[in-house]
Formats: C-alpha cells, structure tokens, sequence
C-alpha cells in the first residue's frame, strides 16, 4: 500500500509540473524566510530550550524510504492534538539534499527548489485532527538541483509546530549608538493573522542578560484584520560593555509572550548579540570601530579552532546541512560570518552565452534572486553575520547583477561579495 502510495504521488508530481524545466526552478507555497523560531507553552519552557517539552512542537525522525526512477520519498506521519485545533500548523523541513515537494494527507501543499536552506510551510488547511500523513519527494531530476546539487538522498532537520492564529512571524533586531557610544536597540516583531476574522493580542517582551538582570520589558497591544500584518516594536539602551564585537562578545536573551483574551499562547526565547553595524566609505565598522576582516572559507578548515589558531577572524560558509550551529558557534566564539547561499556557479561551465551558465540565463533569475533572499533574512539575526556572498564560482552575469542590487537594497549595511567578481562591480570591495 506504501509503495502504491508512492507512485500515485510521483504521478502527481509529474502532472502538475507538465515538463521538467523551468517549472522546477520557482518555489510554491512557502513560507517568508525567517530567523529560527521555536514556540513553547511556557517561558520556563522556551528558555530551556528543548523542544520536546513542547506541546506545540512535533520532530520527526523515523521516514519510511521507497525509491522510483529519480525520486525518493520520505513518508511518517504526526499527530494534531486538540491543542492546535483554531491554530496554524506549521511545517519546517530543516535540510533536503535536493529540491522537493511536500505532501500532506496526499494533497500537495509546496514545493522547495533548494533543499540546502531550511524551508518553511504552512499546511493548515492540509491537515486534520488526529493522525496526518507527511510526504517529502526529493527529485535528482529536477532542474533546480544544477547550481547545487547532491549524489545522495539525506533528508534532516523535520518539524511540525503550531503558532496562533495571529503570530510572531519573525524577530529583527537594529542597534544605532548615541553620542555617549550606548546602543539604542529596537526590536521589530512582525506579526501576522491568519485568521478570517478580526483578531487581537497582547505581546508581553524582555530584554535579559545571562544573569537575569532586565535590561527592559513591558507588552505592546495590537488588532489584526483578517490576513493582515503588522510590526510591534520597542526600544531599549544598551550600555557599550554590553554591545556585541569580537573581544567582548556579549549576549543577551529575548523573551516574547503573547496573549489572547489573557491566555498565554505562545513563548519564545531567543539568545541575541546586539552590535551596530555599518559601511562608511568603503569600511565595515562594528560599534564606529573599523573591522578588517580576514575570512577563510569554512570548507578549507576543519574546525573553529583551526580557523582561530591560522589568525583568521572568521569564516564565509554556505547555508547547508549544519551551518546553522556553526554560525551560532561563531557568535559565542566572536568570530565573523559571511554567509554563502547555496549557488555554485561552477557546476555548468563557465561561458555566458546562450545555452551556458546560469549566472547569465534570464530563466534563472527568480531563482538566484530566491535563494540569497532566504539567505538573508534566516541568518540576520546572528550578530556574527557581516555580510553575504551571493554565490560560489567566478561566472558572472545578469543573475549575478540583479542580485547583487537587490541584496544592498535589502541590507546596505552588509558587506555584498561575489567572490569571482574579478574587479566587476557586483561586489563590494
């Protein structure tokens, strides 16, 4: 019956994507990138961060594996408790070694044309109370898999959560110092409803340290109409010994509790750094002090110790499989991050007429664009991060450009590489 089961959604997977091709290069119903987010049914919970306290978090190990043609599907199943019933379900596929579709109780519900990056979905409507059928088909074949690509099938890092219906949909952190050299940190919490209906919350928040000292705290209010989103924000000083850099590495945590008609439906804990990070004429500086970086790419090395003992300062990684704790590492360590999206520009050769390399084919420009999105905005909020590198290889073209543009629109203060640039203006200096 598995096996059935399996070739009915190959089947599916093939008639909705009439020809392989571009089809295969667009994500399909996933969620905005965001930073890592954990819901808990209780502060004491969230700052201890194990999610199998959670009565909101389900992950899931155990795949029952049956193999056709290309394809691999990976097939379990979770449980909707009561609990999350009037809630959004959640779904966050961590890392696939290849692009994918997802399939709940055998109704497509998205499509990941990049396994490297953690992806999320929303299978609300896919899924019932009590017992759900979970497929994730990773494909060789697909055309997405050509700028990184994977000989094996490994599938890691699966979640089902559940958020309210109005949620935390991300946390953004900005630090600006005053003439005195505090930072003046604001916090933007976007959030969002997903109901239908006109709905309302009460966001209690925390700035901690280590110690439990509280640096502030308060709530915010907020009204939501249905499909709506809106962004809660609040400020704190933050004294200079307790900004983040490479000597002092300072952290805090965050606290986030929200309410619904009193009721507290969600807790998120969230250690942060806080740090200024800016460009001016040509230099990185972290709290007005000038960085000059001295990267060593992380496939070179074989560790952090090794990366500090060669009097590195930090390290470009590509967002993959692991990277994720590797960063946060970098964060506790005081080393810097330039973070890589999964592109290698190097796999399909190097000329950049038609028929050549992606860098420069139109047909690839929604993808690139997508992938160094996700990059940024699941990784900005690591205080290690200084920068992007848009991808791997030394072929430039208009992909490259455009990407380029649009990732100093959406972080100007982040240094912007291409590391085969080769003097061309598609990076910064």
């Amino acid at each position: 019956m598995k096996r059935y089961t399996f070739f009915v959604l190959l089947l599916l997977s093939f008639a909705s994507a009439t020809a392989q091709g571009e089809y295969d290069l667009a994500a399909r119903n996933t969620e905005p990138a965001r930073s890592y987010i954990m819901p808990y049914h209780s502060m004491a919970e969230a700052v201890n961060g194990n999610p199998a306290q959670s009565r909101y978090v389900a992950r899931l190990e155990e795949f029952t594996r049956s193999e056709g043609g290309s394809a691999m599907n990976y097939t379990t199943h979770f449980a909707m408790p009561v609990a999350w019933l009037n809630r959004q379900v959640l779904l966050r596929v961590g890392y696939a070694s290849m692009g994918y579709t997802v399939y709940v109780n055998g109704r497509e519900v998205g499509y990941s044309p990049s396994g490297a990056m953690s992806v999320e979905f929303n299978i609300t409507k896919a899924s019932k109370e009590g017992r759900n059928e979970l497929s994730i088909m990773l494909d060789k074949s697909l055309l997405a898999n050509k700028i990184y690509e994977s000989k094996e099938f490994v599938l890691d890092g699966v979640e089902v959560f559940s958020q309210p219906t109005i949620r935390i949909r991300d946390i953004i952190t900005r630090v600006t110092l005053n003439n005195s050299g505090e930072g003046i940190a604001e916090v933007a919490l976007p959030i969002k409803c997903d109901a239908l209906n006109h709905k309302e919350m009460r966001l209690h928040y925390a700035l901690r340290l280590d110690d439990g000292t509280v640096l502030t705290e308060g709530y915010k209010e907020m009204a939501l109409d249905m499909r709506r989103e809106d962004t809660i924000r609040f400020a704190s000083v933050v004294p200079t010994r307790l900004l983040w850099n490479a000597k002092g590495r300072a952290m805090m945590r965050l606290e986030l509790e929200s309410r619904i008609e009193n009721r507290i439906v969600e807790c998120i804990a969230k250690r942060i750094g806080m740090r200024e990070a800016e460009l001016h004429d040509g230099k990185l500086l972290i709290n007005k002090e000038e960085v000059k970086s001295n990267l060593v790419a992380w496939e070179q090395v074989k560790s952090l110790d090794e990366v500090q003992k060669g009097g590195y300062n930090g390290i470009i990684i590509t967002l993959d499989r692991n990277s994720a704790k590797v960063i946060e590492e970098c964060a506790e360590r005081g080393l810097y991050v330039v973070v890589r999206a999964p592109i290698d520009t190097t796999l399909l050769g190097d000329h950049i007429r038609r028929g050549g390399n992606p860098s420069n084919d139109p047909v690839w420009n929604e993808s690139y664009l997508w992938r160094n999105i996700h990059t940024l905005h699941s990784t900005k909020g690591n205080c290690a991060v200084i920068g992007y590198a848009i991808a791997k290889g030394k072929t430039s073209g208009i992909n490259i450009y455009d990407t380029y543009l649009l990732m100093k629109h959406l972080s100007p203060n982040s240094l912007i590489i291409y590391e085969g640039a080769e003097g061309e203006w598609a990076t910064d200096k």
